[in-house]
C-alpha cells in the first residue's frame, strides 16, 4: 500500500536535489526555480507516494490548471530498489483516482521508440502506461529537441471525445513562457 502526500516546497526541493536528478537526464529537467514558481501558483502538484514506514517509494509531478479538465504527468519514477515490483502500477492507479473529481484524463508523454535513444527502454515505458488503461494517440510533439509520443489515461471509467494535439498545445502555451513555446514545441503531423 502507497500513501500518496502533497510535498511542500521544502521536500520539493529535495526531492528534485536528489531523486530527480538521478532519474531523469538534464535535457528532460526543468529547473527546480520553474517548478517551485508553478507550485506556488497552484498549477503544478509534486506528490510523493510513500510506503507504510514512511519512506518514499516513488513521485509525481503534474502540471493541472485548475481551469482544465486534464492534467499532464510530468515526471513519474521509482526508487531504484522498487522497481519492476508493481510500484509505478499502484502510484498510477492512485493518480487516477486523486485526479477522478478534477480531470477527466492524465495525458502523458513517452519518447517515440524510433526516436529515442534506447528504443527498447521506450517501448517498455509505453507498454507499462498502456498496461495501466492508457491509449496511445496518434498526437506526436517535438518538445525541447525531443519527440514524444502522447497517451491519455482516463481517470474515470472512459476517455471523453478531445482533440488532445490542441489540448497539448494549449497546455505548453499555459506553461511556458511565449518565446520559449515558440522555439521548442511543436506538433509533428502525421
Amino acid at each position: 500500500m502507497l500513501i500518496l502526500k502533497t510535498m511542500d516546497d521544502a521536500q520539493a526541493s529535495v526531492l528534485y536535489e536528489t531523486c530527480m536528478r538521478r532519474d531523469f537526464p538534464p535535457s528532460e529537467l526543468k529547473s527546480l526555480s520553474a517548478i517551485l514558481k508553478m507550485k506556488r501558483r497552484g498549477l503544478y502538484n509534486v506528490l510523493g507516494a510513500y510506503q507504510t514506514d514512511g519512506t518514499l517509494a516513488a513521485y509525481a509531478l503534474l502540471y493541472h490548471p485548475a481551469s482544465e479538465r486534464v492534467a499532464l504527468l510530468d515526471y513519474l519514477a521509482v526508487e531504484p530498489t522498487l522497481r519492476h515490483a508493481g510500484v509505478g502500477s499502484m502510484l498510477l492507479a492512485q493518480l487516477r483516482a486523486h485526479y477522478a473529481d478534477a480531470a477527466d484524463v492524465l495525458l502523458i508523454e513517452c519518447e517515440r521508440p524510433k526516436a529515442a535513444p534506447d528504443e527498447t527502454l521506450a517501448r517498455e515505458r509505453i507498454r507499462f502506461y498502456t498496461q495501466a488503461g492508457a491509449q496511445l494517440t496518434s498526437v506526436r510533439i517535438w518538445l525541447f529537441d525531443v519527440e514524444y509520443s502522447i497517451l491519455v489515461l482516463p481517470c474515470g471509467e472512459r476517455i471523453p471525445a478531445c482533440d488532445w494535439a490542441e489540448q497539448m498545445l494549449s497546455l505548453y502555451r499555459q506553461m511556458l513562457p511565449k518565446p520559449l513555446f515558440e522555439q521548442n514545441v511543436r506538433l509533428i503531423r502525421a
